[in-house]
């Protein structure tokens, strides 16, 4: 959210008077005993943490896994953006190390529908090319974007970091074309 300005211009006014608040938001969630209302204090400072976080900290994240993990779409798109991005990176990390990555797949399965239903696509192909679950795309395409997550799957193609990568984005572009009766295109594709 922060531009190269370094100003707060674009950040709503809640978010502009809480950040200078942050570090006393994060000790009273340290403070706080197990409940519900630290869930959700842990909720508003991942919010927060979204604009007053250090750079390339995962505090949104960090703090979303504390917190409800329920209606995350109710802190806006950008927060969502912001969740993914992290996501994307801590399921690299733990994957190296063998880590349990399920929470982040519960939180991927919240965040997709709403890219998908929201016309942005690309966010949703970019997440689940990074947690390595592309094929989970074809439960959300519908009439209406199936064409637009095909281009920009087949763009991404050239992009791929390995060839099990690639041949994995050609799948599920054939399979989405065959869900939709787009035979002309799934054949070019195969």
């Amino acid at each position: 959210m922060q531009g190269a300005t370094q100003s707060l211009t674009s950040v709503p006014k809640p978010l502009k008077f809480l950040s200078p608040l942050y570090d006393k938001l994060k000790d009273i969630l340290e403070k706080a005993s197990e409940s519900e209302w630290k869930a959700s204090v842990a909720d508003l400072v991942s919010v927060v943490g979204m604009v007053a976080g250090e750079d390339d900290s995962n505090d949104a994240l960090k703090y979303c896994i504390m917190g409800t993990r329920k209606d995350l779409v109710q802190w806006g798109h950008e927060y969502l953006r912001c969740l993914s991005g992290q996501i994307g990176a801590e399921y690299l990390k733990r994957v190296e190390k063998s880590q349990d990555f399920s929470d982040l797949i519960t939180l991927v399965d919240q965040v997709i529908p709403e890219f998908i239903n929201h016309n942005e696509e690309p966010e949703a192909v970019d997440l689940l090319l990074e947690v390595e679950r592309l094929p989970q795309l074809l439960e959300f395409v519908n009439e209406r974007n199936f064409s637009r997550v095909c281009l920009y799957l087949l763009s991404c193609s050239s992009y791929a970091a390995d060839p099990d990568e690639m041949k994995n984005t050609f799948e599920t572009t054939y399979r989405i074309y065959m869900k939709f009766e787009r035979y002309p295109e799934a054949l070019r594709v195969a």
